[in-house]
C-alpha cells in the first residue's frame, strides 16, 4: 500500500458505506474486461460502489487508489491505467450503490461501457461506471446531488493531483 493510500485510509471511516470515485482520464485508454474491449475517451468518469467487508470504506477506497494490485474487479482494469482519482464522495449508508445510478442518469451522466462494475447488481443497472460531460469539480457537485436524491448524506474527500 502506498503512502497516499495510508493517508486516505486515515480520513475514511472503517465502516460500511456507499462511495463514488471521480476519475480524470486525461487521454484515450483501452480497457479489456473479460475479453471485451472498450475505449474510454478523455473525460470525467464516476464509478459507484459499496464497501461492506472488513475495513469498510477506508479499506475499499484505499485499494482502488493503489495502481499496483491484483486485478480482481472491473474497476481495477481502469485504476491500474494512467488515470487520476480526484475525489471520493461517500456515505455511511447501509445500502447498495444502485440507487445512485438513476439519480446520475437524471443529471445527464451516460454509460460508456455497458455492464461495467455491476456483475452482482440486483437492480439491473446499465453499469456502475458513468461519464460526465463537464469538468471534474462540477461533476463532484452533481455526484453529491445524486447522493442526496438517493437518500444518502454525501461527504466529499478531495484528493490532490499526485494520486
Amino acid at each position: 500500500m502506498n503512502s497516499k493510500s495510508l493517508r486516505l485510509g486515515a480520513k475514511l471511516p472503517v465502516a460500511p458505506g456507499v462511495y463514488a470515485l471521480v476519475i480524470a482520464v486525461p487521454s484515450e485508454i483501452e480497457l479489456r474486461v473479460h475479453g471485451l474491449r472498450s475505449k474510454l475517451e478523455p473525460g470525467c468518469y464516476v464509478y459507484i460502489g459499496s464497501a461492506r467487508g472488513p475495513g469498510g470504506l477506508a479499506a475499499r477506497v484505499s485499494r482502488h487508489l493503489r495502481s499496483s494490485k491484483r486485478v480482481r474487479w472491473h474497476i481495477d482494469h481502469l485504476t491500474t491505467k494512467a488515470v487520476t482519482i480526484r475525489y471520493v464522495v461517500f456515505s455511511l449508508a447501509m445500502s447498495v450503490e444502485c440507487p445512485l445510478t438513476p439519480q446520475l442518469e437524471m443529471l445527464g451522466f451516460k454509460h460508456p461501457v455497458k455492464g461495467f462494475g455491476n456483475a452482482d447488481c440486483k437492480a439491473r443497472c446499465i453499469s456502475h461506471l458513468l461519464l460526465f460531460e463537464g469538468g471534474v469539480d462540477e461533476c463532484v457537485t452533481y455526484v453529491a446531488e445524486a447522493f442526496r436524491g438517493a437518500g444518502f448524506e454525501p461527504r466529499v474527500l478531495a484528493l490532490d493531483a499526485s494520486n
